[in-house]
Parts: C-alpha cells; sequence; structure tokens
C-alpha cells in the first residue's frame, strides 16, 4: 500500500483531539481570550476563500492569533492540494501566539514529523502579542530562543501553581465533607436518643 504525503499531513493535522496538549484553566481562557475553532468550522471558512487564493505557491498565510495551528494546518492541506509541496506550503505560512506551549503545538502539527523543515517552523511561527508584534519573522536566534525557554518555564511555574491550588482546594472541600458527614452523624444519633439540636 501507497501513501502519500498528503494522506499522512492530513491524518496528521486532522485526527487529533479538539484543544489538544495543554490544559486549559478558566482563568488562562479568561486572561488570553483563547477560542479554539474546530475543524469543520474552519474547513466551511476557508471554504468561503477562492480556491485561486490556494493556487500560488509563494501566497503566504498569516494567523495572528495561531493558537495551536486549526487555521494553518488546514491551509497547508489546501495549498498541497492545489500543487505546493509540502515545504513550499509550510514557507508561506506565518502565525503569532501569545502563548509558548500553543506555538509548540503549533509548530509541532505543522511538521508532521518532517523534523528537517523545523527551521521553517521556528521562524514562522513566533510567541508574540499580535497585538504589538511587528511581524518581522527573523529565525530563531540566541534570545528569541532564550525568550522562548523563559516563556516555557513561567508557563510550566503557572500550571505547577494552577495544580497546587486544585489540590489544596480538593483538601479544603474533603475536609468540609467530612465534617458535614461527622455533624450529620452526630445529629442522627441525638434524633435515635431523643436530643434535640440546634
Amino acid at each position: 500500500m501507497v501513501v502519500n504525503l498528503l494522506d499522512i499531513v492530513k491524518d496528521h493535522i486532522r485526527n487529533r483531539s479538539y484543544m489538544s496538549g495543554v490544559e486549559r484553566e478558566y482563568a488562562r481562557v479568561k486572561s488570553t481570550g483563547e477560542v479554539f475553532t474546530p475543524t469543520h468550522t474552519v474547513q466551511r471558512m476557508l471554504s468561503k476563500i477562492p480556491n485561486s487564493q490556494f493556487l500560488d505557491p509563494t501566497k503566504t498565510f498569516l494567523d495572528n492569533s495561531c493558537g495551536d495551528g486549526q487555521f494553518l494546518g488546514e491551509i497547508l492541506i489546501r495549498k498541497m492540494e492545489n500543487g505546493s509541496t509540502f515545504e513550499q506550503a509550510l514557507s508561506t505560512i506565518y502565525g503569532v501566539d501569545l502563548m509558548q506551549d500553543n506555538v509548540d503545538l503549533c509548530r509541532e502539527r505543522l511538521l508532521c514529523g518532517q523534523e528537517h523543515l523545523r527551521h521553517i517552523v521556528e521562524k514562522n511561527i513566533q510567541c508574540r502579542d499580535g497585538l504589538t508584534f511587528k511581524y518581522n519573522f527573523e529565525p530563531l536566534g540566541p534570545a528569541r530562543r532564550k525568550n522562548e525557554d523563559r516563556a516555557r518555564r513561567v508557563q510550566a511555574k503557572l500550571r505547577l501553581q494552577e495544580e497546587k491550588r486544585k489540590i489544596e482546594e480538593s483538601k479544603i472541600e474533603e475536609e468540609r465533607k467530612e465534617e458535614e458527614f461527622k455533624q450529620k452523624s452526630i445529629d442522627k444519633i441525638f434524633k435515635k436518643l431523643g436530643v434535640e439540636t440546634t
């Protein structure tokens, strides 16, 4: 059985869990404004763009809030369906996202296992504020690599703090339930003995 690259790309981009790979807490979603568009909605939206836009292998596309690459992945597929090679299509897709973990997911999604092209996604998919970024996609140099590493550490620290908060809330809730259970048990015993409690 012969499997072509387009089929591999489609499978890699489309066959994943919705919003996969990142624990998105309410506070994070509220502070970052993250909204993830389902695949079928992305496909429907892109079908409204004239197919001629995907025919030119040099035509560039930019998503200034790329998240995990939902739109960019579908654009990659459309460009390949219209004659671009994987590398041509990948080279003309640009994305920016505020959260480093989303940038990492987007890069992985677009690479489709083609690690020899990682330099393209590291240049074209950047962790930046889409509202203030100057949109100069420079290669990943030491300063930017350091910033991305720092962003990953900060996000990991925030995730750890969130986990600790959840554990603490869970302990408090368990203690409350245990206290409530004890009180109900005591009330039952007093009721059986005919003693009123207030």
